[in-house]
């Protein structure tokens, strides 16, 4: 963690990391040139990840908050 990221607030690192996991995603939609194998694979690794550091209860919950919450769709084009 840099010095300018100690002082930031747990929003605005979520946003900046956010922000670099787009880019990187952007990067392998160039690459793959297939815009939900590269969406599965983020939402496969963030499952895991997920899955690992939260007990059986709480996980299932953040999954049933998430298939039920709307997200707005994003209005750059996706390269696909």
């Amino acid at each position: 963690m840099t010095k300018e990221e100690k002082f930031m607030t747990d929003d605005e690192l979520i946003h900046q990391l956010n922000q670099e996991i787009y880019k990187q995603a952007a990067v392998h939609n160039e690459k793959y040139k297939d815009s939900m194998l590269v969406a599965t694979s983020y939402l496969a690794v963030a499952t895991k990840i997920l899955r690992s550091i939260m007990d059986e209860e709480n996980f299932r919950m953040f999954m049933d908050h998430i298939s039920e919450e709307r997200i707005p769709p994003f209005k750059k084009p996706t390269l696909h």
